[in-house]
């Protein structure tokens, strides 16, 4: 294991997604009985980055939430999805190979929550001048801690879980958004600097706030040191 050398913006803390029809009260979701509709933290236009969400319930590694917990809430609320930039690959020769064989740039997203996400409003980019220059296709979703790898490659042509954009190992940054209804909502920032060959940067324990460097490279799977 080595300390991660780089620079994480402090800014952007987690934020919880929460189903329609309820809203977050603390670190859970709850029947949204003022207005009827969904609350899920996004403000009406405008990138948010200063929300600041209670992370107490980061780093866990269970396959799902708490069935006790749950249990009582299951169709309206319950603890909230929360999508965060988990892992990430920006000097790829021949750690980890996507489906075509090929070694690219890759990002893992994480859902640190106990909902499942709807990742059809979610996208990645690493140009905050365009905020969607990925999006995650049409109905998919995230069971509560799961992981799904991002191909940034540059090749979108190759499906539907490849990037127009490729990182950039001297420095570069990774937004992951959530854009309902056109308004741009920052689910997590972040900023790094140069980053070595056959090494990821990753979340330790998964979804925690602690970032180390790796050898041990596990794009889909749970961080190694």
């Amino acid at each position: 294991m080595r300390l991660f050398p780089l620079l994480i913006l402090a800014a952007c803390a987690p934020r919880y997604l929460c189903a329609p029809g309820t809203k977050v009260e603390g670190e859970w979701c709850v029947p949204d009985t003022d207005t009827g509709g969904a609350d899920t933290g996004t403000p009406d236009s405008g990138i948010d980055t200063g929300d600041t969400a209670d992370t107490s319930d980061t780093g866990e590694t269970g396959d799902t939430a708490d069935t006790a917990d749950t249990a009582d809430t299951e169709d309206t609320g319950g603890r909230p999805a929360r999508l965060v930039v988990n892992e990430f690959m920006t000097s790829n020769d021949a750690k980890a190979a996507d489906e075509l064989g090929e070694f690219d740039d890759w990002i893992e997203v994480y859902n640190a929550g106990g909902q499942v996400a709807d990742l059809s409003d979610i996208s990645l980019t690493d140009d905050t001048e365009d905020l969607a220059q990925y999006r995650f296709p049409a109905g998919a979703t995230l069971e509560p801690k799961a992981f799904v790898v991002v191909w940034a490659d540059g090749t979108p042509e190759q499906g539907d879980y490849h990037a127009e954009f490729t990182l950039q190992s001297a420095a570069d940054r990774i937004l992951l958004v959530q854009a309902p209804d056109g308004a741009a909502d920052v689910l997590d920032d972040i900023v790094f600097t140069e980053m070595e060959t056959e090494v990821s940067a990753a979340r330790f324990p998964d979804g925690s706030e602690t970032w180390i460097t790796s050898e041990n490279v596990t794009p889909g799977a749970a961080n190694q040191e």
